[in-house]
């Protein structure tokens, strides 16, 4: 199977653990200032909170620390719906007065299992006395949730969102009925994941999700109908301008607070189906389709991918990698066939397992250099180069070697691969690892 991506603009990783981090850092100095969390110490806290416009609406919440150093908000621990159980019903003692605490109306929340636990590790906020309803520290980094209650009502209809977006859909759920799922089953830096993406009214709804709490939730999402194109991915574009629409147009621009918590890149993966491999394949020899018509798939799976289409597209002709930006495959889609574009640069980082840090074009005189950072499983940092080299001579390999030098591509870094030869110092030709990686499993 061969995989082509193309690049839109979506949502990169936050800077959460930064200002996790400095939020840390300034506890930090205030107990050794002050002892305790005193009144002057929270003071000065909240004022930091507030003044850091790099930090998140959601994170400025946490607007409380205690003495271990861990910042905090406080929730109430309050069951949505009535609980008919008596072990929700235990008071608290408080732990001053020695006294029951008031018991919330429907009942807690938590079970008493885990309301014991949260008092092992200091998570109950008593109030002075046994007068107030003991709540909850949530601390800033931890997964929490929310409870649902079990029945959501909500006379509000899916079809009118995407009607304003000028999209036609059969059929829609509400943007809010998951919103209200979402925001209780997730933190802020969660990965949603939807397997049947349909209209993608799940991810127009963690998009506004993050725009209501600074969020920085991502997803990703399934579909193999034709609606991806017409509906699904539309509807992603448009919602990240704007939050408002209506008649397909933008009823304004999105403040700088809503650009700010709205996707930066989207990457669209399309997966070759097997039928589109077997319309790539091609015989070096006659014999080779005469067996195919015989003997069929197990003929197929057992010989001809090691031999007789070694060349197709779709068993990744080698050869072809001198020009890595340009190769094809050819697709049947509604009665006709068409070429489309294959990402090779990106199939090879996903069969390396690269997770990549950046990705940076440079440009030659003409020749385009693409150029991935990024670290394997095994922590080894990794530079990935490549570069359209058909018809190159042994000068072109010089200069291509002194250009790669003097932009220090691969300057600390534990290995580098590149398309083709290279006079590149320590590079590997990356050619033979890639059909490996891709056909490893099938050739055996």
């Amino acid at each position: 199977m061969s995989t082509f991506s193309s690049v839109q603009e979506v949502k990169q990783v936050s800077e959460f653990q930064k200002n996790l981090g400095a939020i840390r850092c300034k506890i930090k100095d205030l107990l050794a200032t002050y002892g305790s969390p005193t009144k002057e110490a929270l003071s000065e806290y909240r004022q930091r909170l507030g003044s850091q416009t790099s930090f998140a609406k959601a994170e400025r919440t946490y607007d409380q620390f205690d003495r271990e150093g861990r910042a905090f908000r406080s929730d109430n621990m309050n069951a949505t719906d009535r609980r008919t159980h008596e072990k929700f019903y235990i008071p608290l003692i408080h732990p001053v007065t020695g006294k029951p605490c008031p018991l919330p109306e429907f009942g807690w929340r938590y079970t008493p299992e885990s309301m014991r636990e949260f008092l092992e590790k200091d998570l109950i906020l008593f109030g002075n006395d046994e007068s107030s309803v003991p709540r909850k520290k949530t601390l800033l980094g931890e997964t929490t949730s929310s409870q649902l209650a079990s029945i959501f009502k909500s006379g509000a209809r899916g079809k009118i969102s995407l009607d304003s977006l000028g999209l036609e859909f059969p059929f829609a759920h509400p943007i809010d009925l998951y919103t209200h799922i979402i925001d209780a089953s997730t933190s802020l830096t969660s990965f949603v994941l939807d397997y049947f993406a349909g209209s993608g009214t799940k991810e127009h709804a963690v998009i506004k999700l993050n725009r209501q709490d600074g969020g920085a939730r991502k997803f990703m999402m399934v579909e193999m109908a034709h609606y991806f194109d017409t509906v699904l991915l539309p509807r992603i574009k448009k919602v990240t301008f704007t939050p408002e629409w209506k008649d397909g147009k933008p009823k304004r621009m999105a403040t700088a607070e809503e650009a700010e918590s709205s996707p930066r890149l989207v990457k669209v993966i399309r997966l070759v189906s097997y039928e589109d491999a077997l319309n790539n394949l091609a015989f070096d020899e006659k014999s080779g389709e005469k067996a195919l018509e015989l003997f069929k798939d197990e003929y197929l799976l057992r010989y001809m991918l090691r031999w007789e289409t070694r060349r197709s597209e779709t068993l990744l002709d080698v050869e072809k990698l001198q020009t890595p930006f340009s190769y094809k495959l050819r697709l049947h889609r509604d009665g006709e066939t068409r070429e489309r574009a294959v990402d090779l640069p990106e199939t090879f980082n996903y069969r390396l397992g690269l997770d990549v840090q950046t990705r940076k074009t440079l440009d030659d005189n003409g020749r385009r250099y693409l150029v991935y950072r990024g670290n394997l499983r095994n922590a080894r940092s990794v530079v990935v180069i490549w570069r359209e080299t058909q018809g190159w001579t042994e000068e072109d390999y010089k200069h291509d070697r002194n250009f790669v030098a003097a932009h220090k591509l691969t300057e600390g870094v534990d290995e580098v691969f590149v398309n083709g030869d290279s006079f590149i110092p320590g590079a590997h030709a990356l050619d033979a690892l890639f059909k490996e990686r891709m056909f490893a499993g099938v050739e055996a």
